[in-house]
């Protein structure tokens, strides 16, 4: 992919955020935002993720497969999603040919997410494995770009960072997220 075609005011970012949950809930939604660099809204679709489950990377490549035609880049925030349902950026790279930029506000602690996965998952070397990508710091936030070289990502994420400093297409994914904590579907709560 050339990388300068991201730069665009039409370049389609897949935004994506995991909705509250609760505690003793078993799943919870997925926002997928679709949003031009202009910010210019195409699509909001959820799909839903086991908490703590290994899913959430299947659950985004199904979701581009279905409705992401044309997607230039993939906007994370956070390596987890829905608890400790790790996301493998380097997979949903290689699955999609997309690159994606994971965006975090602090340095992610390794030492203390290695040992909060011993103490709780049977299979926390599975998940360990998946974090392999460093972080670098960008402005105020600490990013992770797969598929993409971190100059060319910094350079995106400040074009579509309007105020503060988590990008646009993301915050607006957060606030949809949200919305869908005050009226959780039945079927979530089974």
């Amino acid at each position: 992919m050339d990388q300068n075609s991201l730069f665009n005011k039409d370049t389609r970012i897949l935004a994506v955020d995991d909705a509250p949950f609760s505690r003793g809930d078993k799943f919870t939604s997925m926002v997928f935002l679709i949003v031009r660099k202009d910010l210019y809204i195409e699509s909001i679709f959820k799909k839903t993720i086991e908490i703590d489950g290994l899913d959430a990377t299947d659950r985004i490549i199904e979701g581009i497969r279905e409705k992401g035609n044309g997607v230039r880049v993939i906007l994370t925030q956070g390596i987890t999603l829905g608890g400790f349902n790790i996301l493998d950026v380097t997979r949903l790279y290689n699955e999609t040919n997309i690159p994606v930029i994971n965006v975090v506000d602090h340095e992610p602690n390794m030492i203390s997410i290695k040992e909060a996965l011993q103490k709780y998952f049977k299979d926390w070397k599975t998940r360990y494995a998946s974090l392999s990508e460093r972080f670098e710091r960008h402005d105020s936030l600490y990013v992770q770009s797969t598929g993409i070289s971190p100059k060319i990502a910094g350079k995106f994420l400040n074009q579509v960072t309007i105020n503060g400093k988590i990008p646009e297409p993301l915050r607006m994914a957060d606030l949809i997220a949200g919305v869908l904590q005050l009226t959780p579907s039945p079927a979530l709560r089974a």
